[in-house]
């Protein structure tokens, strides 16, 4: 009985059922392991952001939010390091 209510309640709750989005970023001037270490460091410590990983190879950040998230943030994020970076697509996680 217990465990039907648990069931129930983690699937009443909004955070089960609330869609992420994925946000694929364009960082310009990305050129050494240590750029993407900084980018990810910055971007992972963003209040919200669920989870961040950049490339060296396609020069791109792709971070997981929650549907709705601001995604000004992640660019301001990205500026304070002295990168660049600009939107190139928000898609629905699945």
């Amino acid at each position: 009985m217990k465990r039907l209510m648990l069931i129930i309640l983690l699937l009443g709750s909004p955070a089960v059922w609330a869609a992420d989005e994925t946000v694929i970023i364009d960082v310009e001037a990305m050129t050494c392991p240590l750029c993407v270490t900084v980018v990810n460091k910055v971007l992972r410590q963003t209040d919200g952001v669920i989870k961040a990983k950049s490339s060296l190879k396609t020069r791109q950040a792709v971070v997981v939010v929650p549907e709705g998230f601001d995604t000004n943030k992640l660019l301001q994020a990205i500026d304070k390091t002295g990168y660049k970076g600009v939107i190139h697509q928000v898609e629905k996680s699945s």
